[in-house]
């Protein structure tokens, strides 16, 4: 239902208004091999899996009171339920930024659909590049894993200690935020923005929320990977923002003061 929503919105927003001239994003050759080369080694952390092997006296012997407080409280939520909602959310919010294709300025123009694309890609190769490499170097047990009342089986699947942030959440803020950045700056002007920001939001939320009801996460998890996954989707539309030509930032130093000057051409 919060996808159905997600969609009848955007789709709603892009259809009520004006077409771009412009599509306001560019891509250069130099950014996008160091964007996609920094992703590409972050991603090599899949090669460093921490190994899951265990003694089992080591996991029976975990107490949840040794977490602090405020996590403390997942070690108890085993929602079969919430894990298959939130990987389902979790996977059409990824797919939400394609929505934007009912956008004449991209599905009219083969140059701005390979500029959004290759934007997308970046957001989600760079967020999970380091959501990846972040879970490797904290290598935090699940809250699944304290909990006593599952069986041993249960407690240590195949990613047991991998909490550390919630990709899912990574994943679900970072379409969010792509594609309500990329809505913003093509319709600044648009009634629909807080809108499409507000949607968007909420639905990376709910995902996040679901983690925590599986016993998949703990809220730390869930924080972690909603900040990481909103800068990753908002930086990279911003690496990529056509820079307003008219106006330029110059430095400005002398002996009495130092400042900069701005430049308005008409």
């Amino acid at each position: 239902m919060v996808f159905i929503t997600v969609f009848l919105f955007t789709l709603t927003a892009l259809s009520l208004e004006k077409n771009s001239d412009e599509f306001p994003f560019e891509l250069t050759d130099g950014k996008e091999a160091f964007i996609f080369s920094a992703g590409l080694g972050l991603m090599t952390s899949f090669m460093f899996t921490p190994s899951t092997d265990f003694e089992k006296s080591e996991i029976l012997a975990l107490d949840k009171y040794d977490l602090n407080a405020f996590d403390r409280s997942a070690v108890s939520m085993n929602d079969r339920k919430s894990d298959i909602a939130s990987d389902v959310l979790t996977y059409s919010l990824a797919c939400a930024p394609l929505l934007f294709f009912a956008d004449r300025s991209l599905n009219r123009s083969l140059p701005n659909s390979f500029t959004y694309l290759v934007m997308y890609a970046e957001s989600v190769l760079i967020a999970n590049g380091i959501s990846r490499t972040v879970k490797t170097v904290f290598q935090r047990n699940r809250p699944y894993v304290y909990n006593d009342s599952l069986s041993l089986k249960d407690r240590t699947t195949s990613d047991w200690n991998l909490s550390f942030p919630s990709n899912h959440t990574v994943n679900a803020f970072n379409a969010a935020v792509f594609v309500s950045t990329v809505f913003t700056f093509t319709y600044p002007d648009s009634k629909w923005v807080p809108v499409v920001w507000s949607v968007s939001l909420s639905a990376a939320a709910a995902a996040g929320i679901l983690r925590i009801t599986a016993g998949e996460h703990y809220p730390t998890d869930v924080i972690a990977g909603a900040v990481l996954g909103s800068l990753t989707g908002l930086f990279i539309p911003l690496l990529h923002k056509i820079k307003n030509k008219n106006l330029s930032v110059i430095p400005v130093v002398s002996s009495e003061y130092g400042g900069l000057q701005a430049v308005v051409n008409f």
